[in-house]
C-alpha cells in the first residue's frame, strides 16, 4: 500500500499547492486540459486511490515478484513492455476525451500528458518497491 500512497501523495501536493486548485470545478473534468485533469483528480481521489491499491495488490505485486526472479535481460524486456502498455493506456484514455474540433495537435498533447502522468506515477511506484525490497 505504500507505493500507491507515495505516488498519490506527490500528485496531491502538486495539485493542492497549484494556483488553480481553488478555482477547479467539476465541470472542467473531461476538457482535455491540465485543469480538467486536476479537477478529475481532486474530485475522484478516494476512488482513484482504491483502484491504485487494488491494482498494486492484485496485478503489480505478483508481476513484480516474478520479474525479480528473472535474469537482467528479461527485466529489461519487462520495462519495455510496461512502457508500451502505458502508451497504449494513454492512447485509450486520450482519444475519448479528445474533441475533434481542437485538431490532432491537441490529441497529441493530451496523449503526451497522459503518458507522462502514468510513467511518472509508475516510476515512483517501482522506485518505492525497489527501496522497500
Amino acid at each position: 500500500m505504500l507505493p500507491p500512497f507515495i505516488g498519490f501523495f506527490l500528485y496531491f501536493i502538486a495539485i493542492r499547492y497549484s494556483s488553480h486548485y481553488f478555482n477547479l470545478t467539476i465541470g472542467q473534468i473531461g476538457t482535455g486540459t491540465l485543469e480538467g485533469f486536476m479537477a478529475y483528480y481532486r474530485y475522484a481521489l478516494p476512488l482513484l486511490f482504491v483502484v491504485a491499491v487494488l491494482t498494486q495488490l492484485l496485478i503489480v505485486i505478483p508481476i513484480w515478484n516474478s520479474v525479480l526472479l528473472k535474469p537482467a535481460s528479461a527485466r529489461l524486456w519487462a520495462i519495455f513492455s510496461f512502457v508500451f502498455v502505458c502508451l497504449i493506456m494513454a492512447a485509450a484514455i486520450s482519444y475519448p476525451i479528445w474533441d475533434k474540433a481542437t485538431g490532432v495537435h491537441h490529441l497529441l498533447m493530451v496523449f503526451l500528458f497522459m503518458s507522462a502522468v502514468q510513467l511518472v506515477y509508475w516510476t515512483i511506484n517501482f522506485i518505492t518497491l525497489i527501496i522497500i525490497e
